[in-house]
């Protein structure tokens, strides 16, 4: 039993050392954003696009990957301080009510640029627009509208698509010599 029990933490460790060994050996990461953390910047499902970066180019306001105690965690730098010469910042989730514990050096893994979501790439901005930042404040304080704001997301019809009726795709594939079959 204790073996299951380990195997989701195990999984997640793994995951974080592999994310840290393709940045490492290639500079760049895609993965599949998961929580709710980051809306209204990011949605869960959400493609990432990471690159690696070093400690000094790390700015406020920016939206930074960090691994630690073997998961990842993808949130916006809200503040930079030094201790003894050794850099450390301080991240929240746009939507959550309270900053992480402090990063550290080590930890920072690359910076979000963009996130790929119903097929268009987005820049991730270091600066929020004031209609991200009145959704970001409804959202911190109010689940219940976190949830609506994802309902909505993931039941909105994506633009530029058209959703043809079984009847209207019957005369289409008529027209066009398509059988069923």
């Amino acid at each position: 039993m204790s073996l299951l029990a380990s195997a989701p933490a195990d999984f997640a460790a793994a995951k974080c050392e592999l994310a840290c060994e393709v940045l490492r050996s290639f500079g760049a990461l895609r993965f599949s954003a998961t929580g709710w953390s980051m809306l209204p910047a990011i949605f869960p499902g959400d493609t990432l696009m990471v690159e690696r970066v070093s400690a000094d180019q790390v700015e406020v306001g920016e939206v930074v990957l960090v691994g630690r105690n073997g998961r990842l965690c993808a949130h916006r730098v809200i503040s930079r301080e030094e201790d003894c010469g050794k850099p450390h910042w301080t991240t929240q989730g746009d939507s959550m009510p309270m900053p992480d514990p402090p990063v550290k050096q080590n930890e920072v893994l690359g910076r979000v640029n963009y996130v790929i979501r119903n097929g268009k790439c987005l820049a991730v901005s270091a600066k929020p627009s004031i209609a991200e930042k009145v959704t970001t404040k409804v959202v911190r304080h109010s689940f219940l509208a976190a949830r609506a704001l994802v309902y909505l997301h993931r039941t909105a019809p994506i633009s530029g698509m058209k959703f043809v009726g079984s009847a209207a795709k019957r005369r289409q594939n008529a027209a066009h010599g398509v059988s069923r079959g």
